[in-house]
């Protein structure tokens, strides 16, 4: 089967990291501060999903955080032929320490819940986070790292990220599209709203039991071996075993609930701190953007908060 994988180009001479992946050229970069979230949708409406019988957009980053090859996820991907999405998770550690992409969201950048609901409910979208179930493996996948069908594509990006995109383009003044645009707390300047899109893929398939995943798994894969720091190495030890009990049981007690909010604020706490001192890994200087875009000092492809 056919499974076409674009990797975005901005910058002038700027070359694939991925040889197994196609070029997507991205002559206008004035929507920088959009990142995936305008490219996904100008490549929908473009018609670009309907070539392949799966498409994807990666970001330049992809095996640096995977720790993947193009190769190897288009071979995942062809596997699984019946799959409606196929995607791969980048931080296998986070739902340890989270219940969603929601309350890791909030944790690493407060106020992002409350921004995502408004400008949910102003596009349109009928969601309540609030009620978000639990979002296991698979459900998550944070960098928007995933492939799917022309169906897929019609109805997460056509029918989600679409209408949130129109809402932006038509109403920039209104105080929903305003409050997203506003610089959110990490490691470099950004805005909101990316990490908000990137959280809409993980809450769209686990309201969506009828979409047929394939999350990518590496056999035999330790997932304490991509913890960031000893702290959240100590973290995930904790919860681990509760957690996967309480994921194979499909219930949550409460009080697990609390106390994965709590270990996902500290988490982000040391994990800031950790690297005022330390480089992260996955920010690369020559992947910024040129002087002149919204947003100077981030990647105008990049998702995950990590």
């Amino acid at each position: 089967m056919r499974v076409d994988i674009y990797e975005p180009l901005w910058r002038i001479g700027q070359t694939l990291k991925e040889p197994a992946f196609l070029p997507l050229p991205l002559p206008d970069n004035r929507h920088a501060s959009w990142r995936e979230l305008r490219i996904q949708v100008d490549f929908f409406r473009r018609g670009g999903h309907q070539v392949a019988e799966k498409t994807g957009i990666f970001s330049p980053k992809f095996r640096l955080k995977s720790n993947l090859s193009g190769d190897q996820f288009l071979a995942f991907a062809r596997s699984h032929p019946d799959a409606d999405v196929c995607f791969v998770n980048v931080f296998p550690t986070m739902p340890y320490y989270s219940y969603n992409v929601w309350m890791q969201g909030e944790a690493a950048h407060p106020g992002l819940v409350q921004r995502a609901q408004r400008l949910l409910a102003a596009a349109g979208l009928d969601w309540d986070l609030s009620k978000t179930p639990r979002h296991h493996r698979g459900h998550l996948c944070y960098a928007n790292f995933w492939v799917g069908t022309p169906a897929f594509w019609q109805a997460y990006v056509g029918e989600v990220l679409d209408p949130v995109a129109r809402f932006l383009e038509t109403c920039p003044q209104a105080p929903e599209a305003r409050a997203v645009f506003e610089s959110a707390p990490y490691l470099v300047e950004a805005p909101f709203l990316p990490f908000i899109a990137e959280r809409l893929f993980s809450t769209f398939v686990s309201r969506r039991p009828d979409i047929r995943t394939a999350p990518f798994h590496p056999v035999g894969h330790d997932p304490l071996a991509n913890c960031s720091s000893a702290f959240r190495r100590e973290v995930v030890q904790h919860l681990r075993a509760r957690v996967d009990e309480a994921d194979a049981a499909n219930h949550f007690p409460e009080s697990l609930i609390r106390e994965q909010a709590l270990f996902s604020k500290l988490s982000t706490m040391y994990h800031h701190l950790h690297f005022q001192l330390h480089s992260h890994p996955h920010l690369v200087p020559e992947e910024m953007p040129p002087s002149g875009c919204e947003v100077p000092a981030a990647p105008p492809v990049e998702g995950a908060t990590g």
